[in-house]
């Protein structure tokens, strides 16, 4: 942790609290009416000009965390010159055996009045939603972009996010996760049990590595279900302003590896976006060949050894698991087309609209959501302008990053040296 983490994390608290002394001090001077000493005039003013350079950097932060208490909810702002609508989506299947898809899709409207959110939470009919969405005007077709959330998670748990894309041109359409769709069947017919990640012993971390390939691969086919549909029901207006045969992939959290694994099996995903997510399957074997970008948050750093050789089941497979992912998230942000961004002092659930819930009150007082969610838009729109309007952002190549709160993974010898090194692997049991 360097001086601006400590600083951000724990300092202003120590800064509070040397300015408070210092006050406490010159009311008790005051009070005491009788004249001030040397000594007591230096310590007040060593608390003070101690406390200051702490605190007072903290203020904006602390304010933000005041406010989100009164009023907790995500932004709804955007800074984008398209107007944004959105509309709930049943995407239907051509047999009557093979469920619908529910999705939300998030498109630069024609004009202001379109609904910035659905009208009603039953999704209709595809075919009779695109007919009377009118997309804005472009000199060139929208790219479309494909979002999964986390585990467990539903097709709005970033919202502020694809909306903040769609206000600059991007067509998003989100998917359920597949526990939680209406109907959450695979391809092959089959129910999906719940993916518990369960580190209490070594066949359970099996367990849930299996698990997880398994359900990865399924919610990838469901996504791609989910873009052959739309691209059978979008009409000719559609279908001329809308890139359907190339897409980009957003995740966060698993949702994360479900976009690396419907890149790594699928020519239409071309760019992969992976919001803090851990790999499994395909994306974890070295598969993704693709532009990907991983943004981290301050809990992705390598494991201690004492960490990896924890005599606690749970410690121990939790340590490996991390260790292995961030070697495989630090190889691919080196590749040619790969890039890796950490924020530091910011919580995984920063890296979706989770953290404007008022049960991540304590984290508004070391974080500011705010401030990491334009961090997170500004990557994401530098990568996807990039990968998928072919118009490259200088943002991604920046070194050091204007934001002061992120660490770059790409070229970084520190977080190379630890990616190569295999001792921490060759040395722990199973």
């Amino acid at each position: 942790m360097n001086l601006e983490e400590w600083r951000d994390h724990s300092g202003w608290m120590i800064g509070m609290l040397a300015i408070l002394m210092a006050f406490a001090a010159i009311i008790r001077q005051y009070r005491s009416k009788r004249p001030a000493r040397f000594v007591h005039l230096a310590g007040i003013a060593l608390g003070l000009a101690a406390g200051g350079p702490l605190f007072i950097p903290a203020l904006p932060r602390l304010i933000t965390a005041v406010r989100l208490m009164i009023d907790a909810r995500a932004p709804t702002d955007v800074s984008g010159p398209f107007p944004v609508a959105t509309a709930d989506v049943t995407l239907p299947a051509s047999s009557a055996f093979d469920p619908a898809i529910f999705v939300r899709i998030w498109y630069p409207a024609a004009d202001k009045t379109s609904p910035a959110e659905p009208k009603s939470t039953i999704p209709r009919l595809c075919s009779e939603v695109l007919a009377e969405q009118h997309l804005a005007s472009a000199r060139q077709r929208f790219p479309l972009i494909l979002y999964a959330p986390a585990n467990g998670g539903l097709r709005d748990d970033n919202a502020s996010t694809t909306a903040e894309l769609a206000s600059h041109g991007y067509v998003v359409m989100a998917i359920d996760d597949i526990e939680r769709a209406s109907n959450p069947q695979s391809s092959a017919g089959e129910i999906p049990s719940p993916l518990i990640f369960d580190y209490s012993s070594k066949d359970a971390f099996e367990r849930f590595l299996q698990s997880g390939n398994r359900k990865v691969r399924r919610e990838a086919e469901q996504a791609l279900a989910a873009l052959d549909r739309l691209t059978t029901c979008a009409n000719a207006n559609w279908r001329a302003r809308v890139r359907l045969d190339q897409a980009g992939f957003l995740g966060f959290s698993f949702g994360g590896a479900v976009a690396a694994e419907a890149a790594s099996f699928d020519q239409r995903i071309v760019a992969v976006a992976n919001l803090d997510g851990a790999l499994f399957d395909h994306g974890a074997a070295g598969a993704l060949k693709k532009p990907y970008v991983i943004l981290l948050t301050k809990d992705d750093v390598f494991p201690k050894l004492r960490e990896l050789h924890s005599p606690e089941p749970a410690k121990h497979y939790f340590a490996m698991m991390n260790e292995k992912e961030l070697k495989k998230e630090v190889r691919l942000a080196n590749q040619p087309d790969g890039f890796g961004f950490r924020i530091r002092n910011s919580y995984h659930e920063n890296l979706s609209d989770q953290i404007f819930t008022r049960r991540f009150l304590r984290t508004w007082l070391f974080t500011n959501p705010y401030r990491v969610k334009a961090i997170r838009d500004s990557y994401l729109l530098a990568f996807f302008d990039t990968y998928l309007r072919g118009t490259p952002s200088s943002l991604l190549r920046q070194s050091p990053s204007p934001f002061r709160e992120v660490e770059i993974l790409k070229g970084n010898q520190s977080w190379l040296v630890q990616a190569v090194d295999e001792l921490f692997t060759a040395s722990t049991p199973n």
